[in-house]
């Protein structure tokens, strides 16, 4: 009998994370859990733990252009004034922004940036993986961009990118692309105007910082570790003009 316990998606649900999330962290250790023959139950206790904890540590996710302000410019430390006038940021939400950078840790951030993008997870052949990531309008992040920050993390059978919500339906369309809560490819469509959407988007890979919070969202032990560092040490360098 399951009784109290939670299933995947239902506890997905209450965390606000997806099914494959609470599955990694449910073997990570951070959830507690115990299966019903091939069913994962998770139990209500650490759940609610683990959403009190996060909350308490986090605050209240920035607006998607706040995040991607602070994201792009490498957590203020680059690029700061032509990156927050190209997203349209006022001078006062430019200086409240520099100051919450400053006062929030690394444990915050993965909180702060939730709100930058829509995740689409989905499940293709590992073959397709390097042909997706050279189409135009795809732009590597997370374990995709590892390499390329000179980061010890290798994944040879997921891949990570934003992508427009047109490069996504052409995506779908040439890859026949269906969700998959486990899938091996995260496609983030960045939560912003069609008028910004070329800020981000005009690149060849990512920054480090945006790296980092994908790598916080992968919920793998070893991939959070490298975040926390990276964001800690973005958090020490002097901010930028």
């Amino acid at each position: 009998m399951r009784g109290d316990w939670l299933t995947s998606d239902e506890a997905a649900t209450l965390l606000g994370v997806t099914a494959g999330r609470v599955n990694r962290l449910a073997r990570s250790g951070e959830l507690a859990y115990r299966m019903a023959g091939r069913t994962r139950l998770i139990d209500p206790s650490s759940a609610q733990r683990l959403l009190a904890t996060t909350r308490r540590r986090s605050g209240r996710p920035l607006a998607p252009q706040s995040a991607w302000a602070a994201l792009l410019s490498d957590l203020g430390t680059v690029d700061w004034s032509r990156l927050t006038k190209a997203l349209g940021m006022s001078p006062k939400q430019r200086y409240n922004l520099k100051r919450l950078i400053t006062r929030s840790p690394a444990e915050n951030w993965d909180r702060l940036a939730k709100a930058r993008a829509v995740v689409h997870r989905v499940r293709v052949r590992p073959a397709y993986l390097d042909e997706i990531l050279q189409w135009d309008g795809v732009v590597p992040s997370g374990v995709s961009a590892t390499v390329r920050h000179g980061l010890d993390l290798i994944a040879t059978e997921e891949a990570e990118a934003y992508v427009s919500d047109q490069t996504w339906r052409l995506l779908q369309e040439e890859f026949h692309l269906g969700s998959s809560p486990s899938g091996n490819l995260a496609l983030r469509l960045p939560s912003v105007s069609e008028e910004i959407l070329s800020v981000i988007l005009d690149r060849e890979a990512m920054p480090v910082a945006v790296v980092a919070m994908d790598l916080l969202d992968s919920g793998d032990p070893r991939s959070r570790r490298t975040a926390s560092q990276i964001i800690n040490r973005l958090l020490e360098t002097p901010p930028g003009d």
